[in-house]
């Protein structure tokens, strides 16, 4: 009788609407468990709720306009920045908006590290990597103001997504996908018009010079074409309008002459740097790492977008067309240090776990990214949650502001005949905060491009300081509103509200001096009631 080895068992194979069901679980899991650490690091609470400083009033303005105005208020905002605002049913709510985008960079950091990775599991791990590093990031946790730096972010991560996704497997449909984000990221963030040369760049590069495939090479150039049309319509059709000479002022410190550029690249950069997490001596040979393991997954032409983004914008610096380095409008370049810098710390994993030589290859590297992420949160806990910080460098200004309270409290107290004297600064959040009616007055000559009237209070003065006059300037003005207080009813109070003063404020301590000041509410920005000597 001869024995017959038993078989081995056969695993019955799962009916495929199951394996379905769990490869989507299994995607949508790190995602989830993403944006929950999101509401973690946030305090969203208080920043929906924090009062909006000067910056931000205009910009909440706009929604109390029709929308046939929302061209000129939009202002210096992209257009469809503005309109997402509309979509708020609630004006005290609007940064839902910046804080919506801040969340969408951190998912859409994941998917670019998902589109690295060689297989499912190394891109989930990719994936992860770069979600939390850009959730953990400094420079993220100060950036909830009511401005698009935010949507500035997630356009360019979505845009460096898409091109590594591109490079998985090209065709026409993803070359389109592609376009159609470029024309919605103009509408969104006007650094798009930086992002997609530099991302069709590279795809262009990769097709050309590396892989030489012609057909290939001729749809990245017809859809690069594409992208750049449809970005040259929006910003010629409805952009250009906030490119002013005043804006253009503001700006001057941030352009720098090819001469000075070595040593305000240096300055810059070290004022920067906290705000990335990491010493550069660290930060630099990530970013290398980053790049060669781009190119090493098989996504050259991303590896050459993320090398042609400083190169843009340092040439658009030097052109005088863009900011180079300033903490709010280079905000998207800090966010793609760290997305790069996260898959450099995925490639050092990879690196370490080939020179043990360990056969299941996705632990190692999972360990060591897990530790490096791990020191990295520690290392930046302080900026969690963030109201700033203990020396003050990026003090969060919403904390500090209380225009909105201020006002309301003057339109509670204010007797019929008193006079209300706003401060500049303060004039977008006082009529904000205000129920009155307002008229839009456009256009003047001002990096905003428009202002306000208050056509029902004519007790409301905004004097008329010459910034570069110092106090004699502020105490003129003030003067002749005293002379016409004094013309009025006896009793006739003058009220003062003023909020970001800054860099005027020691003029206007200066000036304020010369009379009597009672303050009347509490706080760093107290309303006062002024009178002479």
């Amino acid at each position: 009788m001869v024995a017959v080895e038993d078989a081995p068992p056969v695993r019955a194979t799962p009916p495929a609407p199951a394996r379905r069901v769990r490869a989507t679980v299994g995607e949508a899991l790190p995602i989830i468990a993403l944006v929950g650490a999101f509401f973690v690091v946030n305090d969203i609470r208080s920043w929906l709720t924090a009062q909006y400083w000067g910056d931000e009033a205009w910009v909440a303005l706009s929604v109390r306009f029709p929308l046939a105005d929302l061209p000129v208020t939009t202002s210096s905002s992209p257009i469809g920045w503005s309109f997402l605002l509309r979509l708020v049913p609630d004006i005290d709510h609007l940064r839902v908006v910046p804080l919506g985008f801040q969340l969408l960079t951190v998912v859409a950091a994941y998917f670019f590290g998902r589109a690295v990775g060689r297989n499912r599991a190394h891109g989930v791990l990719i994936g992860l990597v770069t979600g939390l590093v850009v959730l953990l990031l400094p420079a993220q946790q100060i950036r909830h103001d009511l401005k698009q730096y935010t949507a500035d972010a997630a356009v360019a991560v979505c845009l460096l997504a898409l091109a590594a996704w591109t490079e998985q497997s090209w065709s026409r449909w993803r070359l389109a996908v592609v376009v159609a984000v470029v024309f919605v990221g103009m509408l969104l963030s006007h650094t798009t018009a930086i992002i997609a040369p530099c991302v069709f760049g590279g795809l262009l590069f990769a097709a050309a010079v590396l892989s030489r495939h012609r057909s290939r090479t001729v749809r990245t150039a017809v859809a690069g074409l594409a992208a750049g049309g449809l970005a040259a319509a929006v910003y010629f059709g409805v952009s250009v309008r906030a490119d002013n000479d005043a804006m253009h002022g503001y700006w001057t410190s941030y352009f720098p002459t090819l001469t000075s550029l070595p040593g305000y690249l240096v300055a810059r950069i070290s004022n920067l740097l906290p705000l990335l997490g990491v010493p550069g001596w660290v930060l630099v040979p990530l970013l290398l790492l980053g790049v060669l393991t781009l190119v090493r997954q098989g996504r050259p032409g991303t590896g050459v977008a993320v090398l042609l983004v400083p190169v843009a914008a340092t040439g658009l610096g030097l052109a005088q067309i863009y900011p180079l380095l300033d903490l709010r409008t280079s905000h998207f370049l800090l966010v793609l240090t760290a997305v790069v810098a996260g898959v450099g710390v995925a490639g050092l994993a990879d690196l370490v776990a080939m020179a043990i030589r360990r056969s299941r290859p996705v632990v190692v590297p999972s360990v060591i990214c897990a530790l490096l992420l791990s020191s990295y949160a520690v290392a930046n806990q302080r900026w969690w949650r963030f109201d700033g910080d203990e020396a003050g460098l990026w003090r969060n200004h919403s904390a500090v502001t209380t225009i909105g309270s201020a006002t309301r409290y003057v339109a509670t107290h204010a007797g019929p005949n008193d006079m209300v004297v706003v401060a500049g600064p303060a004039w977008f959040g006082f009529a904000l905060y205000s129920d009155d009616p307002l008229e839009l007055v456009a256009p003047v000559a001002s990096t905003v491009g428009f202002t306000v009237g208050m056509p029902n209070r004519p007790n409301v003065v905004l004097p008329q300081v010459d910034p570069a006059g110092g106090a004699r300037s502020i105490q003129r003005a003030l003067d002749e509103i005293l002379t016409q207080a004094s013309m009025r009813p006896p009793g006739t109070q003058v009220w003062l509200v003023r909020t970001s003063t800054h860099p005027s404020e020691p003029d206007w301590r200066a000036a304020l001096a010369a009379y009597q000041v009672r303050p009347v509410t509490a706080g760093p920005e107290p309303v006062v009631v002024i009178s002479r000597r």
